[in-house]
């Protein structure tokens, strides 16, 4: 009977994290495209693509020449306005004090017309003279009602003359604005992603001018299979953290919420990790291999991807012969040699046990094996690759 020479390892139960192996891609939400607020000419980029700016950084200045011709027009509004509004202050001290000397004027004609009437009932003057003096009256009871309307509208005249000074003033502050607006600064700490411009452009109000984007704020979308949403959801809630490395600069992310729809086409979520490192230089849209530490899984036992046949089963060597046992799979981890192992758990396997470590393809429950050291295996697989791998 042909005794196979194979490898083995002694199973030890522990608490280990599983593993998921994604990718994802680099974004963030705050993703600027910083725009012209007035139209006018480039003038300078102060910055180039991929270029890293600090907040309140001078990125592109636009010609303020006509922008200052504007600001000189408002602000001679803004001075016409106020003097109006002076003028009509005046006018109505001036109405008022009118008013009360036509007032004082009308009651001595008033007064004059009594008396002529009392000397007319006594025929001691002509009719004509009192119907002059009646004359009179009337007409200064006319004027003084036109000067009693242009005293009672003053206070309208004055607010409107108000207004116009405020209405004036704002858009004199608002041209100011726009003088500001010649200077494009940076909103926040970030890396310029794009330019739209170049010196010499006319660009139109609205008009979009570079693209920025916030390098405190980078996160990666991955999407989370199904299988591992249940997981995630409760280690969201009880506050477990679950970290990720990227495997081609080894950045640290952690979980921070799941989205909150799926997508069209897709069985799973998509997950937001954010970035732990702030002092990491990630490109925007960049593809990245992901390793997910999970939560830890109790009572598992960590075997070698080789040792798996069928996805069921292992086989134990007990007395130089092999027996079959049963396995469920609960995760998988990159073991500290770079090996793919498959976690499974401890009910079905006794610690201390030694576990066929090769890939047999005859291996089967009552198989004759003997166990040989790495450098006796390796011998006999490159004498006889049939009997081991």
């Amino acid at each position: 009977e042909t005794s196979w020479p194979v490898t083995s390892f002694t199973t030890e139960v522990a608490n280990i994290s599983p593993e998921l192996h994604l990718f994802g891609r680099i974004e963030t939400p705050h993703h600027a495209r910083l725009s012209a607020a007035i139209q006018a000419e480039v003038l300078h980029l102060h910055i180039r693509e991929g270029q890293h700016v600090t907040r309140g950084e001078l990125l592109v200045s636009l010609d303020r020449s006509e922008e200052d011709l504007r600001l000189q027009q408002k602000e001679a509004e803004l001075v016409d306005s106020e003097a109006q509004l002076q003028e009509i202050t005046r006018d109505i001290t001036t109405d008022q004090q009118v008013l009360a000397h036509m007032l004082a004027l009308h009651k001595l004609t008033e007064s004059k017309a009594q008396r002529l009437q009392t000397l007319n009932n006594k025929h001691l003057i002509a009719t004509e003279q009192l119907e002059n003096t009646l004359q009179e009256v009337a007409r200064q009871g006319i004027e003084l009602a036109r000067q009693q309307a242009l005293v009672d509208n003053g206070p309208q005249r004055q607010s409107r003359a108000s207004a116009a000074v405020a209405s004036a003033n704002a858009a004199y502050e608002n041209q100011r604005l726009n003088l500001d607006r010649t200077e494009i600064r940076a909103p926040f700490d970030g890396r310029v992603s794009g330019l739209l411009v170049s010196p010499g452009d006319r660009v139109q109000q609205g008009q979009a001018l570079l693209s920025l984007y916030d390098i405190n704020a980078l996160q990666v979308r991955v999407p989370i299979p199904s299988s591992a949403i249940d997981i995630m959801k409760q280690a969201l809630e009880t506050d477990t953290p679950i970290t990720a490395r990227l495997q081609q600069s080894k950045l640290q992310v952690t979980l921070v919420q799941l989205a909150s729809e799926i997508d069209r086409g897709k069985s799973g979520v998509d997950g937001i990790f954010t970035v732990v490192d702030e002092t990491a230089t990630l490109e925007l849209g960049r593809a990245v291999n992901l390793s997910i530490a999970l939560p830890q899984v109790a009572n598992v036992i960590a075997v070698p991807l080789l040792s798996i046949y069928d996805n069921i089963r292992v086989y134990s060597i007990e007395e130089g012969r092999l027996h079959s046992i049963p396995i469920e799979p609960v995760g998988r981890r990159i073991s500290h040699t770079g090996d793919l192992e498959v976690l499974v758990s401890a009910d079905l396997l006794k610690p201390g046990l030694a576990i066929l470590a090769t890939d047999l393809p005859k291996a089967t429950s009552g198989l004759k094996v003997h166990v040989i050291n790495e450098a006796e295996a390796q011998v006999a697989a490159e004498s006889d690759p049939i009997k081991t791998t």
